[in-house]
């Protein structure tokens, strides 16, 4: 899938998006405040917990590092645990599997599940997937540390000024790449180099030991292309192991320790685990992976993936990796409950095919109204086609990695402040930088709660939330870059914590 293709999707959640994730790590808040902690939620298949290798390395490193996590157990349907999630609303769910319970379905069951654990669509808790190509794997996963994101390589086309030193290869052209580093170049220079970008592309991974990466190109299960516009390297993988084959077919051994997040922005299928030798696995054992975004099905509109990576690239260290996927998910769901079809909300993706275009009697029902109505048939088209495409990545991307964990770009454009309560009253607040830019700020509640949405209130900048949910808030035209150095803040008040007493 092609970025400008999927770029202008970026739209539906604004041009200057500003994204404000309040973590209770940051400023200590006042002594006679009491700091609202997260809560924690492994949900462990009945075939990790008979495995004593696999438990150990995965629930319970999971458990030492969450002390306070609930532990529930499934068996053959994740609906088994749904009460559970329900009771405790928390703020982090860890699925932890063996790599061969997980893929496309799983994705599609998580999905779902996370939604349905309260009245609204949305998603209820910060989901994220821990499994691994053995158990050495996955326990790393599971106790991977935070990461301060400081050098990039981008192959999607983002923003590379927001990192201290970050590279592009270009998946529209070849023999030119991009560099910036922050003091060093004034601008983002064009480098000549070769059209096979396999010796610049090892370089990157396991000299210049790389934090982010983002892919387009064609992918599947088994391989990633590098670019649409001739030969050139091709990412593959043999027993868990990563290498690049250049354009002569030979093999290079593509090892990168560094602990990084990967955004397969664009990518096809590269997320979906059909065996346990496959590229995502490949990545997270011999890669550095600690947290891997990717499509278990083919792609082709973009909004999950694309606007995950608009979102926290843009916004340069105010969200994390996981809070940037989910913050997505959530506009996503938010686009499509503001169309006129009843049926949207309840769409199931049941049999997955080679191209998903995911249809309700709903849609059909509303694309003949429209066409009675007058209105002219690329209009239509395009709708649909917006509304399809908003179906079709609602569920079908993962999110693989410890959710909780702290992953942001360095040098972030905010100061983020703990949330704190008072009395009754739950207080988000952050402080904008110098170069924070005018457009949403999403704002995400240390947990679910309920409070008095009638009696919201904030700092003028922020104005009025769009999207007032138990874990989220959306404000759609905060004036942030005029409060350089100002403490914004929300109140949130007669605030009770979902899940509490459990």
């Amino acid at each position: 899938m092609k970025k400008k293709d999927m770029k202008h999707y970026f739209l539906l959640f604004g041009e200057a998006l500003t994204c404000c994730v309040l973590q209770a790590c940051c400023v200590k808040a006042p002594t006679q405040y009491t700091i609202p902690a997260d809560s924690y939620a492994i949900v462990a298949s009945s075939a990790i917990m008979h495995d004593v290798e696999w438990r150990a390395a995965t629930v319970e490193t999971l458990q030492q590092k969450y002390p306070t996590a609930q532990l529930y157990v499934w068996s053959k349907d994740l609906k088994e645990i749904q009460q559970d999630l329900t009771k405790q609303q928390p703020s982090f769910t860890f699925f932890v599997v063996r790599p061969e319970e997980a893929g496309a379905e799983l994705t599609i069951d998580i999905s779902t599940l996370c939604r349905a654990l309260d009245d609204d669509p949305y998603t209820d808790t910060f989901w994220g997937v821990i499994t691994g190509y053995n158990a050495i794997s996955a326990q790393a996963i599971a106790n991977a540390d935070s990461i301060t994101i400081e050098r990039a390589l981008d192959c999607a086309g983002c923003d590379l000024e927001v990192f201290r030193e970050a590279w592009r290869y270009s998946e529209d052209h070849r023999g030119i790449m991009k560099i910036w580093k922050r003091g060093v170049t004034t601008s983002i220079q064009d480098i000549p180099c070769d059209t096979d970008n396999t010796a610049g592309m090892l370089e990157r991974l396991q000299d210049d030991r790389i934090q982010f990466l983002t892919t387009s190109g064609h992918a599947t299960q088994h391989d990633w292309q590098m670019g649409y516009c001739g030969p050139n390297m091709t990412m593959v993988h043999k027993n868990g192991q990563l290498f690049a084959k250049d354009t002569k077919k030979r093999l290079h051994r593509a090892a990168s320790p560094e602990p990084k997040v990967y955004f397969a922005t664009g990518n096809c299928l590269i997320g979906d685990i059909d065996q346990v030798d496959c590229m995502a696995l490949s990545w997270m054992r011999d890669g550095g992976v600690k947290q891997f975004m990717g499509y278990t099905v083919t792609t082709w509109y973009g909004a999950q993936g694309w606007g995950t990576q608009g979102l926290f690239v843009d916004t340069a260290g105010l969200c994390t990796a996981a809070e940037a996927f989910h913050f997505t998910n959530i506009g996503i769901v938010n686009w499509l409950e503001k169309q006129p079809i009843q049926d949207l909300r309840a769409f199931r993706l049941e049999k997955l095919q080679r191209v998903n275009l995911p249809t309700t009697p709903g849609m059909n029902h509303y694309a003949e109204q429209l066409q009675k109505e007058g209105r002219a048939p690329q209009q239509i088209q395009k709708l649909i086609r917006d509304i399809t495409g908003h179906l079709h990545d609602r569920d079908t991307v993962c999110f693989y990695g410890d959710p909780a964990l702290q992953t942001r770009i360095a040098d972030g454009r905010f100061v983020i402040h703990s949330s704190v309560l008072d009395g009754d009253t739950l207080i988000l607040s952050m402080t904008p930088q110098a170069t924070a830019k005018d457009g949403v700020v999403w704002f995400r509640l240390p947990g679910s709660w309920t409070y008095d949405i009638a009696s919201i209130s904030t700092s003028p900048e922020l104005g009025k939330p769009d999207l007032m949910l138990d874990n989220v808030l959306r404000f759609p035209q905060a004036k942030v870059s005029s409060a350089t150095g100002k403490t914004l803040w929300v109140k949130l008040p007669m605030a009770v914590r979902k899940g509490e007493n459990h």
